[in-house]
């Protein structure tokens, strides 16, 4: 995926999801400090908040397990009939 199209926010977004899903891959601990160091090794740069945001989501219960076995979320029901 390209992230020179995005904008800022989307940018910064897309760094720290695959940050964390990254350190998820590699059975490291997920945590602000451990997304800022893998943005930073990556050559990219991202608001200070994002790493706190996304540290916090990827750790609530299985959020990073269902992201990766789940993409997409469910589609609308089909049509019975």
């Amino acid at each position: 995926m390209a992230l020179a199209g995005l904008s800022k926010s989307e940018k910064d977004e897309h760094c720290v999801c695959f940050a964390a899903l990254a350190l998820h891959d590699g059975g490291a601990e997920i945590n602000a400090d451990s997304i800022k160091a893998m943005v930073e090794a990556t050559g990219n740069e991202v608001e200070a908040y994002w790493p706190m945001i996304a540290a916090k989501f990827f750790t609530s219960g299985d959020n990073c397990k269902n992201l990766i076995v789940k993409p997409g979320g469910s589609g609308g029901g089909g049509g019975g009939g």
